[in-house]
């Protein structure tokens, strides 16, 4: 069966989401889907029971006779319905893959039984949406027959608009004043690698401070918030006050598929340095491959340094070339012809 999205009537997608992220909304909308909620499976943090009746739990209320089930990462559910007959055997399967599943996967962080589970059932994925080339990668060499396009994210348009009424503010990059922001997990988002850099790099550096924002349950397990200059802020209301006040971005994630905290900060103009385990690094290379480092804290030391020591008029050209490759990630040019790139990039 070959399915025209195009023409697709509504109920014939359905949006399988978790929380949902906007940009995967943003695409289901594009597709008119409708939407349902799936329940959050955190069987790895559960026992065997508990986690296999929540799948299970999951898998029967699943909603049926819909041609396309249109996923954010809960692929689970639908592949494991199709195989108890519970939805159609012509059903189509599309998964997002925006989370560190798969770099897990390669980097043995998930292995034994769940690594067998996740694998065998993502083959059971009919298409897959990449929101980078990093992840799209990480697919090919772990399913080499995945049919799968890239779609990148793009900066939310509320952002946006908080951003322009700041233009003319521009950051602080003659000072010493590092940025990381972060969610969920501070291991995900390499805090812990940023810390232990920021603690070399203070002692060439005495003035240099670190400001960590985002709520993560995990941060106190790899960083010192009571370290000199060190100041874990949480959620902030007005980051783009706090973006503007910084003088350089770091994100060290591991396996960070395209975390669009990057995209916000080059849109005011905030150089950034990523690990070269985040999808956002085939966007940096094209603007300076030495903002990209090695996924450790001696190389992320070096860069730093490197770039505290550019000139003024150095570090300005940065700020401008960070700031005109990020305009071109909003959502008027990022969804236009979403539908097409999706039929004809996936096949269905």
């Amino acid at each position: 069966m070959k399915t025209d999205f195009t023409k697709s009537k509504k109920g014939k997608i359905l949006f399988l989401y978790y929380d949902p992220h906007y940009f995967h909304a943003a695409l289901a909308k594009e597709l008119h889907a409708d939407f349902y909620p799936a329940p959050k499976l955190r069987s790895e943090k559960s026992n065997i029971i508990t986690g296999g009746l929540s799948i299970l739990k999951a898998v029967f209320t699943l909603p049926k006779n819909y041609d396309i089930y249109f996923c954010e990462g809960t692929y689970i559910i639908p592949v494991l319905a199709k195989k108890l007959g519970l939805i159609r055997k012509d059903a189509k399967i599309v998964n997002i893959l925006a989370s560190p599943l798969l770099y897990y996967i390669k980097t043995g962080l998930i292995k034994g039984i769940r690594k067998r589970f996740a694998i065998t059932l993502l083959k059971e994925v009919d298409s897959f949406v990449c929101v980078s080339k990093m992840e799209d990668d990480l697919l090919k060499e772990i399913i080499p027959n995945a049919k799968s396009i890239v779609i990148y994210p793009f900066v939310k348009q509320e952002m946006e608009i908080e951003i322009m009424k700041k233009k003319n503010i521009i950051p602080n990059i003659n000072a010493h004043k590092i940025l990381t922001i972060g969610t969920h997990s501070a291991y995900y988002k390499g805090i812990d690698i940023v810390f232990e850099a920021f603690k070399i790099i203070k002692k060439k550096f005495p003035d240099a401070e670190l400001n960590i924002v985002g709520n993560m349950p995990d941060l106190k397990k790899y960083v010192d918030c009571n370290y000199e200059g060190v100041h874990c802020l949480g959620y902030v209301k007005d980051l783009v006050k706090v973006i503007k006040e910084s003088s350089l971005y770091i994100h060290m994630g591991r396996g960070d598929t395209f975390p669009v905290s990057i995209l916000e900060v080059m849109q005011c103009g905030l150089p950034v340095i990523v690990s070269d385990a985040t999808g956002v690094k085939e966007v940096i290379e094209k603007i300076d491959k030495n903002m990209i480092s090695k996924l450790n804290e001696n190389d992320l030391v070096n860069k730093t340094n490197e770039y505290f020591n550019l000139s003024q008029n150095q570090k300005i050209i940065l700020s401008k070339r960070f700031y005109n490759i990020a305009t071109s990630f909003n959502k008027d040019k990022i969804i236009k012809g979403t539908i097409t790139k999706i039929e004809k990039g996936v096949k269905i």
